[in-house]
């Protein structure tokens, strides 16, 4: 169902994703030479999308272009009512996402080529413009017009900017629609957004298990990490004052705390622990990431309200004691310990269970690879913490 909503060409994505990740298998020396041939050769794509570079130009000389054009077409239509340009606006829209859609994406296949970028943002703006630039009534009308068009370039273009402004638009709304509430609702709002975004989080590890096609990893990468990351801002004692403060009005008088302050205390200090050890436990490093960032915030926001008086001091003895805990890990995991190693096996930051299997078929059928007693042995969830499958 959702395959069949995606612009793009699904075989050649899948194909350009195979391809990507063999490449980084082979620079980090797993894949030799003949392997790395024999990929190439089954897993060319026809997704033009160039280099980092070329990307950003495209993307700018785009926005310039478009933007250039904009006022003559304006003068053409003889624009002078502000609803005819809301209506211009909303008519400019619609094309820049058809032309990007059908012309550059369906049929020159272009996929992350900078003018797609462009298009898409460009025309998803326009049509914003042109919805809400009547000023609705409604304060909550603006998200849920974002997460709509959000969700089309999260969607149909797996745009990852688009996937997290759908996350701000989702949060937007939780707390427009707690806050107009007011009372128990608007007073829980902080224990709401922890289980909405854990909900999420839930929904994407059931929802990653159906859409198994490489394609959609980096999507998942994402939406679980804004989940975690949210889930934590959501019970951050400092989040949770500040924006009572600002946001709900509450006045606190020298010496007064929020409510259920010491639940919010326990939550800035244990969530990111909870992270840690389940990162541990199933050597996830989406887990353990978001908990070194976490962990982060956690000592910033109970430094910013506890402080022993001497910065100084505090931040030296912190150093040392970092560098102390740093160096006895490295060299503890200098052989690997329980699935984990300090050593760099993949040049790819996010290595992938399914790429990695559709690789070993390709290659290890048909090209003997030897082994020596120190090769490192791959196994399922073994691999440095990086999440090989079992057929590996």
């Amino acid at each position: 169902m959702i395959k069949s909503l995606i612009a793009y060409d699904i075989e050649e994505l899948e194909k350009k994703k195979v391809l990507s990740s063999a490449k980084n298998l082979y620079k980090s020396k797993i894949l030799d030479q003949a392997q790395w041939e024999k990929i190439k050769a089954n897993y060319t794509s026809k997704l033009y999308s160039p280099s980092i570079f070329i990307r950003i130009l495209f993307f700018i000389l785009t926005l310039i272009g478009l933007s250039t054009i904009s006022g003559p077409l304006a003068l053409m239509l003889n624009i002078n009512q502000f609803e005819d340009l809301r209506i211009a606006f909303l008519f400019f829209g619609i094309v820049f996402i058809a032309v990007t859609d059908f012309v550059l994406i369906q049929k020159n296949h272009h996929y992350l080529s900078g003018v797609t970028e462009a298009g898409i943002y460009i025309g998803l703006s326009f049509i914003a413009f042109g919805i809400l630039a009547s000023q609705p009534n409604n304060v909550l009308i603006y998200p849920l017009v974002g997460i709509l068009l959000s969700s089309i370039a999260a969607v149909r273009y797996l745009n990852l900017l688009g996937l997290v402004a759908v996350f701000l638009f989702f949060g937007w709304i939780l707390f427009q629609i707690c806050t107009s509430m007011g009372g128990m609702m608007e007073a829980l709002l902080p224990f709401i957004f922890m289980l909405a975004f854990g909900f999420t989080y839930w929904g994407c590890t059931k929802l990653e298990q159906k859409l198994t096609s490489v394609i959609f990893e980096n999507a998942f990468i994402v939406a679980k990490t804004l989940s975690l990351f949210t889930v934590y801002l959501a019970g951050n004692y400092y989040v949770v004052r500040e924006l009572s403060i600002e946001l709900m009005n509450l006045h606190l008088a020298e010496g007064d705390d929020i409510p259920f302050a010491f639940l919010f205390y326990a939550f800035t200090v244990l969530v990111p622990l909870a992270y840690l050890y389940f990162g541990i436990k199933k050597r996830s490093l989406l887990f353990i990431r978001t908990s070194l960032l976490t962990l982060a915030l956690s000592v910033i926001t109970l430094k910013y309200y506890f402080s022993l008086g001497m910065p100084v001091l505090t931040i030296t003895f912190s150093g040392a004691i970092l560098i102390v805990i740093s160096f006895l890990l490295f060299r503890y995991l200098k052989q690997v310990q329980h699935g984990f190693t300090s050593e760099k096996l993949l040049n790819d930051k996010w290595s992938s269970k399914n790429l990695t299997a559709i690789i070993a078929s390709q290659t290890l059928g048909g090209n003997k690879i030897t082994t020596t007693e120190n090769d490192t042995t791959f196994k399922g969830g073994e691999f440095g913490g990086g999440g090989a499958g079992s057929n590996f």
